[in-house]
């Protein structure tokens, strides 16, 4: 495959990569966090990818690691030393308005006699939220950064040009450790079904969806609860159907079984105005 070749397919893939993009930079995940945890996820991957295609199942040297991956070899045998990750010395680094957030919780100049973060005069007088910016986001102005925080949620603004803190970290609402692993899943599955299909297109497995259809925006609440009752219905029906069919393997005492489970997705956001229900 020429580089142009490549480098055109690989473009094209991202498509599927930009939705976790948006949400990492929601999260307050820098480029160089992950690109740290990609590199790291790459290496481990194409370890296992080569011991696959390896008649014996051995495995690959650093080096052979290496050669696949365009990483030094000193670097494979660091990053293979743990599982993948964002690499530690990214992390201590953080995000710059992390830092300053981190400041915000644990620097005297900017705590009350409780030991509490206070709330800053945006300039003058002090302590202000300029001076901690500038100490802590030396080269942005303190604007910049004040809006970029209140963009996030992670500020108040009060009145009488004063700033409260309301987080030490950047949240977005409804994200936790059980839903980032859902979604990792789920993500994963769709993909490698679609890479599946990319790779074997006479054996394709089951991926199908309709064609897209207009209909009037205000009739969306009623067409979206149709479809709710319907892949409702029809999910409960394969499941039972499968639970019967588990029990007579189970009375056959069959020795090999594997899951079987079925998922259904919205693939388009709403018009304004409607609601979305998580399916």
């Amino acid at each position: 495959m020429s580089e142009v070749g490549k480098a055109a397919l690989a473009r094209s893939a991202m498509a599927a990569v930009e939705p976790l993009v948006e949400l990492f930079l929601e999260l307050g995940i820098t480029s160089p966090e992950a690109e740290s945890l990609l590199r790291s996820l790459f290496i481990h991957k194409a370890r296992q990818w080569l011991a696959a295609s390896s008649a014996d199942g051995e495995q690959p040297s650093d080096v052979r690691v290496s050669l696949v991956t365009g990483v030094h070899r000193n670097f494979v045998r660091r990053i293979l030393a743990e599982p993948p990750r964002i690499a530690a010395a990214r992390e201590r680094k953080k995000h710059r308005t992390a830092r300053l957030l981190e400041a915000w919780h644990t620097d005297p100049a900017y705590l009350d006699s409780s030991g509490k973060p206070r709330d800053l005069s945006r300039k003058e007088p002090e302590p202000s939220f300029s001076t901690l910016a500038s100490t802590y986001v030396p080269g942005a102005a303190p604007g910049v950064v004040l809006q970029e925080l209140h963009r996030a949620g992670v500020v108040q603004f009060l009145s009488d040009e004063r700033v409260r803190v309301r987080s030490r970290t950047f949240r977005v609402h409804g994200v936790n450790a059980a839903g980032m692993s859902e979604l990792g899943s789920r993500g994963r599955e769709l993909l490698e079904t679609l890479i599946h299909n990319l790779r074997a297109p006479d054996l394709r497995i089951l991926c199908d969806s309709m064609s897209a259809i207009e209909v009037d925006a205000g009739r969306v609440p009623a067409i979206r609860d149709l479809i709710a009752r319907r892949v409702g219905n029809f999910l409960a029906a394969i499941e039972q159907e499968l639970a019967i069919e588990a029990g007579l393997s189970k009375r056959k005492k069959s020795k090999k079984r594997v899951r079987i489970g079925l998922t259904a997705f919205e693939s388009e956001h709403w018009p304004a105005g409607s609601t979305r229900d998580n399916r």
